[in-house]
């Protein structure tokens, strides 16, 4: 933007200075050759009139000298004797031509090499004519004609220059609010919705930096409610369907096969849905505090229920004091679920399996292993999209990504109870780590 209005107001007032210039030239051009013009006449007069009262050459000679043109050398008097008082440099032929045609004063002008003569014809008072010569070189008129263009080119660049300072002085509140949409609107291209303008400048601007401020603010308070409805779904969909599942499992024969698969397919569409809707934008890191082992309490209230239905032992095993992690309330339940989800997914109707939270030296493990088959490629379960059972492998996907945030590592292992175990290590709240391990996940097989 600066640069646009450097160039586009150099390139006005330049042309405006020229055109200024061009014009002031040749009207100084004109002036200085009629000033000459009456100068020349003025000096010729002068001379032709001593010249005609029939005064004698020495006479001539003095008034010659005292004149510009003659102190220069460049005014002579021809008398009609043919004696010249001054230096001439009219031809003979020319004057003698111009005094035998002439009857009276009569003015006439002659080119002659590098310059120009002036004749003036002057009856003597002896009889016959007397030719006053003024010789004009040819860049005498202008001579002072370029130092008063150079002075004007001066004044042109001071101007424009000055132009071009004020216009960027003038300029650069636009310039500054300009620059502030600009960077606000990059900001929110990267996804920080939450990017405010604060634009001072040109009424407008201002205006438009509103405009768009709001526009962010109902953004932001769409992706509230889409993050509303992302947990909502989550906790009122998801795991009823699970609930449903299982129970469908006593239906026999094909007409319990044609419910499972609808079931599953409405499980698909479910985790199509919580993977769309969930938010994008960073929550503030004030929100990010939540107790895990509360949260888990809270959650294993249902899994516990369900868990009866279906004749599997649970074990819980949660810690006495607070296990805080920097995760919203959502997240942490949703990690719950997604680790406890796949034990009734994945594992025989009757397993047992266990939740364990875990604080120490500054980390909070969240333990969930079950009496399952295990997992038959640990690498793959981890990859978003992956999935040895068939489904969309959402969960650990986002068990991964929640676990990630904190700083912390997810590992896989054989369990206990001979099926998977899942322990996701989390970084505690407010709790200075050294990096013992990148932020990635881990692997460990144990027969």
């Amino acid at each position: 933007m600066r640069r646009l209005l450097t160039r586009a107001v150099t390139l006005a007032t330049v042309l405006v200075a020229v055109v200024m210039i061009a014009v002031t030239g040749l009207w100084a051009w004109r002036k200085a050759h009629e000033r000459a013009e009456v100068d020349i006449r003025s000096q010729a007069e002068a001379v032709a009139a001593v010249a005609g009262a029939g005064t004698g050459p020495e006479v001539l000679r003095r008034v010659v000298a005292s004149t510009p043109a003659g102190a220069r050398g460049h005014l002579a008097v021809h008398l009609p004797d043919g004696t010249t008082v001054g230096a001439g440099r009219a031809r003979r032929a020319d004057v003698a031509s111009l005094a035998a045609e002439a009857e009276g004063p009569f003015e006439h002008t002659v080119p002659v090499e590098e310059g120009t003569v002036y004749l003036v014809t002057v009856p003597a008072s002896e009889g016959g004519v007397s030719v006053v010569e003024v010789y004009q070189p040819r860049w005498e008129a202008t001579a002072g004609l370029g130092r008063a263009l150079l002075g004007l080119v001066l004044v042109a660049l001071v101007v424009v220059s000055g132009s071009v300072l004020i216009t960027d002085r003038l300029s650069r509140p636009a310039r500054r609010a300009l620059r502030a949409l600009a960077d606000t609107a990059v900001a929110i291209g990267e996804g920080r919705l939450n990017a405010r303008i604060r634009v001072h400048g040109p009424p407008d601007l201002v205006l438009l930096g509103e405009s768009i401020n709001a526009i962010g603010e109902r953004v932001q308070e769409l992706l509230a409610k889409e993050r509303e409805m992302a947990a909502d779904v989550s906790h009122r969909l998801r795991t009823p369907l699970t609930a449903l599942r299982l129970d469908t499992e006593l239906v026999p024969g094909a007409e319990g096969e044609r419910i499972r698969g609808a079931i599953a397919a409405l499980e698909r569409d479910v985790d199509d849905i919580i993977r769309d809707v969930r938010p994008h934008e960073p929550v503030p890191e004030a929100e990010r505090a939540c107790d895990l082992s509360g949260a888990v309490a809270d959650r294993m209230g249902f899994w516990s229920m369900l868990a009866s239905d279906q004749g599997r032992q649970v074990t819980l095993d949660l810690p006495d004091s607070p296990a805080r992690v920097a995760l919203t309330q959502e997240e942490c339940v949703a990690v719950l679920d997604a680790l406890v989800g796949n034990v009734f997914r994945y594992t025989p109707s009757g397993g047992p399996f266990a939740v364990v939270v875990v604080r120490y030296a500054g980390w909070v493990t969240l333990i969930v292993e079950d009496a399952g088959p295990g997992f038959a490629d640990p690498a793959a379960a981890l990859r978003r999209g992956s999935s040895g059972g068939g489904s969309t492998g959402l969960g650990l996907d986002i068990v991964r990504h929640a676990v990630e945030a904190t700083g912390g590592t997810v590992y896989l292992e054989r369990g206990r109870l001979g099926g998977a175990r899942v322990r996701a290590r989390f970084a505690q709240l407010d709790v200075a780590h050294q990096e013992e391990q990148p932020r990635a996940w881990r692997l460990r097989r144990s027969g």
